[in-house]
């Protein structure tokens, strides 16, 4: 049994000295040294504009070499508040608006686009760690995403049930269970029987979810057929709805505007159920952490687009009305609401004028903004600003004003106050394009800071991406999901703590590494002892939370819960352990 156990683990020490892996400065070498291994070794570097190890390791001086570190981690804290808000509150937003548009059924844009809202922090900063970096840094984006969905398996799955123990749909989480499950294996057996990542093993991710979409599909549609029958048995007259709606905005019954409110709008697929509710439940939406019935916020949308339509506020005003801050639902917002308001404020802003938003009310000064400042943003977070596509001639930043120009000029001929028709479509294709170059010029520059701080501290990549990236990632998961079963809707929410996690694992897994594979790099892995440990328990979280849907039909009740939250905080004792020596893997 030793034996076999020994010929899976291999020893932390053989990888650590292989600089393709890891940056491991000697401390015994001299500043020159350490400056020059730092600036020449690819697993130093990373991709953002702002190369934080170096500002790091080539300060001679020691005190200031600790104020950048500490500029690195506040750094990092407005870089995670950047990257919340601009997938919450205008990748999601655009992108419900484009499921709309394309008539997507709803069961499959919510295990599609809509969960690729959702789960877009976790992705873009496994796509930002592998593709960004001179070296693929594998361990910090498996580390996120494996200790991410951990993280939310087990913590954000067991707050729910803290709020409201239920019973939850059975075959729906056994089905995603499963998928968890197949998921899982395939992970541990690259990390068994592979030392670096094939291009055939990301493509069998992407595969797996593709029959997963297909297996949703099919048994929603059943579920809604068998409904139906059920329903017209009982002589009950029901409507089809076919399309995800883009809820934009709430307005009280007598059709005063009370503020535009922009927010993730996320369907989730019919799990969700109240404990007393007989009424048909398909049509759902959640919109700032709030569950809305689909029809409700259809006839209020139209009601806003009414009024604004027939607003006499001028240009001026209307611009600088969308600027201002928004204290969301709050009619009388309490003090630290307010400061926290204000804090965003600056970056919202930032955000308004550099992504297109189409719930927004159409704004002829704003979309002129846009088509100078778009471009140019777009080019900067992708790092092409100074890319020169004619030899000898300037960088890509002196032709973006051209198609500014002929932007503003299309904008002053074809447009009046009143909003175009076709507004809400081009609006929602580039705010998603904005947002998505900005989502991933952010997780580039926090893989920046996570890189710094991993080597200077000496912790594994794997750790920080479990910890740092994993729980900044997943906090917003754990205030959705317990706002939405405090509301009285704790199935939308565990499906959300399954369904979600299994999401990022496939697509996250799936489309950076095969985006690398194609480009050519290597991509080396390694099964050491947080590794091991971070498959484990993801068996353990997946595996024992079937079991107890199976043995108890589906009820969850606290005692399971708080079962769960024992099993992270042993997760982490004994990452904590490993990382310290004091668990030593053979």
């Amino acid at each position: 049994m030793i034996s076999f156990f020994t010929y899976f683990v291999g020893n932390d020490s053989e990888g650590d000295d292989d600089d393709n892996l890891y940056c491991k400065p000697d401390p015994s070498w001299n500043f020159t040294d350490t400056c020059n291994y730092i600036q020449d070794t690819a697993a130093c570097g990373a991709g953002g504009y702002l190369q934080w190890a170096t500002f790091v390791f080539c300060c001679e001086d020691r005190v200031d070499k600790w104020f950048i570190v500490a500029g690195g981690v506040l750094f990092l804290l407005l870089m995670f508040m950047m990257l919340q808000s601009s997938a919450d509150d205008f990748f999601s937003p655009n992108l419900s608006i484009v499921v709309a548009n394309l008539n997507m059924s709803e069961s499959v844009a919510g295990v599609t686009f809509l969960a690729f809202g959702n789960g877009a922090p976790d992705i873009f900063g496994a796509i930002a760690s592998v593709l960004s970096s001179p070296q693929p840094k594998a361990d910090l984006a498996l580390g996120g995403l494996i200790g991410g969905a951990i993280f939310v398996t087990l913590v954000v799955h067991a707050a729910v049930i803290l709020t409201t123990p239920f019973k939850c749909s059975i075959w729906s989480t056994l089905r995603d269970l499963c998928f968890f499950v197949v998921t899982a294996t395939l992970i541990l057996c690259f990390f068994l029987f592979f030392d670096q990542i094939e291009i055939w093993q990301p493509l069998t991710f992407l595969c797996i979810y593709l029959i997963y979409v297909t297996t949703v599909f099919i048994s929603e549609h059943f579920k809604k057929k068998m409904k139906a029958n059920k329903k017209e048995e009982d002589g009950i007259t029901i409507s089809r709805r076919s399309s995800v709606i883009p809820a934009i905005s709430i307005i009280d019954e007598q059709g005063d505007n009370e503020s535009i409110r922009k927010g993730s709008v996320i369907r989730r697929r019919s799990t969700a159920h109240h404990h007393n509710e007989t009424e048909d439940q398909d049509g759902l939406v959640v919109l700032h952490n709030k569950v809305y019935h689909r029809d409700t916020l259809r006839s209020r949308t139209e009601t806003l687009r009414r009024s604004v339509a027939v607003s006499k506020d001028g240009v001026l005003t209307r611009f600088f009305a969308f600027l201002a801050a928004d204290y969301g639902e709050n009619e009388e917002p309490s003090t630290a609401f307010k400061i926290k308001t204000w804090i965003f404020w600056p970056l919202v802003t930032l955000f308004k004028l550099t992504i297109p938003l189409a719930d927004a009310p159409w704004s002829k000064l704003l979309a002129g903004i846009h088509a100078v400042l778009v471009p140019q943003c777009i080019l900067f977070n992708t790092q092409f600003l100074l890319f020169v596509p004619i030899e000898g001639g300037p960088g890509l930043y002196a032709y973006a004003p051209i198609l500014s120009v002929l932007l503003i000029g299309l904008i002053l001929c074809v447009t009046s106050n009143d909003e175009p028709r076709f507004y809400k479509p081009i609006y929602s294709a580039l705010g998603f394009l904005s947002s998505v170059v900005w989502i991933y010029f952010i997780s580039s520059e926090v893989v920046d800071v996570v890189n710094m701080l991993g080597i200077v501290s000496g912790i594994n990549q794997a750790v920080l991406g479990l910890t740092l990236i994993a729980w900044a990632n997943s906090i917003s998961d754990l205030v959705a999901d317990v706002a939405v079963a405090r509301q009285g809707f704790p199935r939308m929410a565990v499906a959300a703590t399954i369904a979600g996690p299994l999401f990022n694992l496939l697509i996250g897994f799936g489309l950076p590494f095969t985006i690398a594979k194609l480009q050519g790099d290597v991509v080396q892995i390694s099964l050491n002892g947080v590794n091991l440990i971070m498959i484990t328990f993801l068996f353990i979280s997946i595996i024992f939370t079937m079991i107890t849907v199976i043995v108890f039909r589906g009820h969850l009740n606290r005692a399971y819960a708080a079962l769960l939250v024992v099993i992270y905080v042993a997760f982490l004792i004994l990452i904590i352990l490993s990382e310290m020596g004091i668990l030593v893997w053979i």
